[in-house]
């Protein structure tokens, strides 16, 4: 009899003290990324750039008055991404998801999420395709792919071809893409935009993240000998393409890097001189501080000081975007909401109205409403093009958020070698 007492005792203590209960003194949010596999090394930076801003509210006494705590879920690939986002949801009991990086897991694990009425916030995932399904508790702070996109065409056309000399008409266009939703969706929009604006768009190439050979790619280029080449890449492909264009003697008068690879540190790391002069899309970086209000400079700092001193060096883009879309998620909208109720995080989101400069990135924030053909966009989000000059990244355009000026056009590979740069003012 006493035993069958203890047991009892046992059983019901272990309720009282069971994580469910545990839970109610935390603030559980899903953290959706590829911590493992070919992304893990972006995943876990956009990761490390909402743990800062989590960081910050906790420290403030959290969100009324209980920490923030993230459940992770490793989204290796578009299955995976799915059974995770299922996993946190119905196994963990969690009410709001944040990720992805990836588009392809992003659009997978969406899907799962919308089917629960728990509410997606997507940080970083780019495809158009994600935002235009009508979702209604699925929120994206970052800017579409279409922008990268046409962004690249049409700085080509204003500026590039301009300062070449060349007329728009005449100036030849190669676009490569990796072919997943993500490099796809750019790549797509890229030729479109290009072609609506009269260019001539001479070659269109796909080819797999996981290739190790690209040198067909650089010998049908070469051929075609373009002008311009606008490139989608993740970063291993990114890399093995322009040391293939360099062994192969690749010249073009311009480059424009469209997120991923050609904005990343280790893309000066692994070519140094070599990768100078090349451009980039991406959210913005290091823009003209006038464009910042009074909090988001300071905010700004705060943030990079952070991760630096809790990671070791200065955060990039993804780790940026990571940052943005958990402070506008931790500070304007749950806090206005309430509680993690799916339907009052909606309609909190659905009011948020930060202005230009009310971000780290400089935009300010907006989402479209449900009836919207890209219901859960961020409607003022927008890249900026950098480009890579002395190994540091500068933004050269749209021109209010610019520090610099594009140089042009793109040295060959004998200029490098000899040091000569020239340069058209």
């Amino acid at each position: 009899m006493k035993k069958r007492s203890y047991i009892l005792f046992i059983l019901l203590f272990s309720l009282v003290v069971s994580p469910s209960t545990m839970a109610a003194d935390t603030v559980k949010i899903g953290a959706l990324f590829p911590f493992s596999g070919v992304l893990a090394l972006l995943g876990q930076e956009s990761y490390n750039g909402a743990t800062i801003a989590s960081d910050i509210v906790n420290e403030k006494g959290g969100l009324w008055g209980k920490k923030i705590e993230w459940v992770k879920g490793d989204a290796v690939d578009p299955k995976a991404a799915m059974a995770e986002c299922e996993r946190l949801i119905s196994v963990k009991g969690l009410k709001l998801i944040f990720g992805t990086y990836s588009s392809s897991r992003s659009y997978a694990a969406s899907e799962v999420s919308e089917r629960n009425k728990v509410i997606y916030w997507e940080q970083g995932a780019i495809a158009d395709d994600i935002t235009a399904r009508g979702f209604k508790y699925l929120f994206r702070t970052i800017a579409r792919a279409g922008d990268f996109g046409k962004m690249a065409a049409e700085f080509a056309h204003a500026t590039v071809a301009p300062k070449l000399g060349i007329d728009p008409k005449n100036l030849k266009i190669a676009i490569m893409f990796e072919d997943s939703l993500y490099g796809t969706s750019v790549g797509t929009m890229a030729g479109k935009r290009a072609k609506e604006l009269g260019m001539k768009v001479v070659a269109s190439e796909s080819y797999s993240a996981k290739t190790v050979d690209l040198s067909s790619v650089v010998m049908k280029f070469k051929a075609l000998k373009p002008d311009v080449i606008i490139a989608t890449s993740y970063l291993e492909d990114g890399l093995l393409f322009w040391r293939q264009a360099r062994d192969l003697d690749l010249n073009v008068k311009a480059f424009i890097g469209t997120g991923a690879c050609h904005g990343m540190p280790d893309w000066a790391k692994t070519f140094g001189k070599e990768g100078d002069y090349i451009f980039n899309i991406d959210p913005p970086i290091g823009i003209n501080p006038a464009v910042y209000n009074k909090d988001a400079k300071a905010r700004l700092k705060e943030f990079q000081d952070r991760f630096k001193a809790k990671f070791g060096h200065i955060p990039a883009t993804h780790a940026t975007a990571g940052f943005v879309a958990a402070w506008v998620l931790f500070t304007d909208v749950l806090p206005r909401a309430g509680s993690l109720d799916p339907e009052a995080v909606r309609q909190a989101a659905l009011k948020v109205d930060i202005p230009k400069g009310g971000t780290v990135f400089g935009f300010g924030v907006k989402f479209a409403p449900p009836d919207h053909p890209a219901a859960g966009q961020n409607l003022r989000a927008h890249p900026a093009l950098m480009q890579w000059q002395g190994q540091q990244m500068k933004v050269v355009y749209p021109q209010d958020f610019a520090v610099a000026k594009p140089l042009l056009p793109l040295p060959t590979w004998e200029q490098r070698a000899k040091g000569e740069y020239k340069f058209i003012d």
